[in-house]
């Protein structure tokens, strides 16, 4: 298995029937505001965030409405978006929010640490896509399957799953692995991005390597990838997220990933999975899809960190 939490998600998916496109993606709390250079990237986040508890809201006044009501489930709620258009200037905004991110200082010997909360809704959870509201109940278990670190099986059909990679592992460098990288290889590689936005997409491409692919689906599948880079150099980041800017068409929703936190889902025209990134940090977040079919592995980031040994998680 790979180094990265792409591998983790090559096995989760090989249990599930395969989705209608060949190549999916393999795939702060910083709000302060500085006048003028952020006044316009902060619009879409409040209108994210106020979305996001409207939804929450709505979610809690239909279950004690149709609490009662045949085939009615509490909790359950449809996939809820808001659709941005272009996510041009959604992408470009947040590059220039983690481009002024602390530069990480990863080292040798060190272990990243990753959690993933993971719907499989191949089992016809409620759950659904990024929009779907989770129960209070199911929130609470989660912790706790968190802290033990259980299967999240149980919890509404979301599974809690921890993983500890080696930060420098050359078993996963220059090659040996195929397009499974170390988490060092994918820092180094952030770090040393031109500013020539075609020439980023172009190392991406060649960086991830695919197939029976258009340009279009293979510079987001790529970008994708190393947007869920951890640890991240920010200006490398910023760098992918303006790259991802200039594919033709590129969409943006607004949304919540399976933890109800607010989200920003990039997408493909025409396609239905989803890029997401949080609507407060520009960070990612998880992957999901406009309406989660039977079949799609939805995930969310709970935590990531740098330790220094495995099995911690700070």
């Amino acid at each position: 298995m790979g180094t990265d939490e792409m591998s983790l998600l090559r096995e989760l998916r090989a249990e599930a029937p395969v989705p209608d496109r060949a190549a999916l993606a393999e795939g702060r709390q910083r709000l302060t505001e500085a006048a003028g250079r952020r006044r316009l990237r902060a619009d879409w986040r409040i209108a994210a965030v106020a979305t996001a508890a409207a939804v929450v809201m709505g979610a809690a006044v239909s279950a004690q409405v149709l609490g009662g009501e045949q085939g009615a489930q509490q909790g359950a709620s449809p996939v809820v978006v808001s659709e941005l258009g272009s996510a041009a200037q959604v992408l470009r905004d947040a590059a220039g929010e983690v481009a002024d991110d602390p530069v990480p200082a990863p080292r040798a010997g060190q272990w990243v640490y990753t959690k993933e909360l993971v719907a499989d809704t191949k089992g016809g959870s409620q759950l659904g896509g990024p929009g779907s509201a989770v129960t209070e109940d199911v929130q609470r278990e989660l912790v706790a399957l968190a802290k033990e670190g259980r299967s999240g099986d149980e919890a509404g059909g979301l599974r809690v799953i921890e993983h500890w990679y080696r930060y420098a592992d050359p078993d996963f460098e220059n090659g040996k692995s195929g397009d499974d990288h170390s988490p060092r290889e994918r820092f180094q590689f952030l770090a040393d991005l031109p500013s020539d936005l075609e020439q980023v997409k172009k190392r991406a491409r060649a960086f991830y390597p695919g197939e029976d692919e258009t340009t279009a689906e293979h510079d987001f599948r790529a970008l994708s990838v190393l947007a869920l880079s951890y640890p991240a150099d920010p200006k490398g980041l910023a760098s992918v997220y303006r790259a991802m800017a200039t594919i033709p068409g590129i969409e943006a929703v607004q949304t919540q990933d399976v933890l109800n936190r607010p989200a920003i889902g990039i997408h493909l025209p025409g396609e239905r999975d989803l890029l997401l990134l949080n609507a407060q940090t520009s960070l990612y977040a998880g992957e999901g899809s406009l309406d989660s079919p039977a079949g799609f592995i939805v995930t969310a980031r709970a935590a990531a960190a740098v330790v220094d040994e495995k099995g911690r998680r700070s």
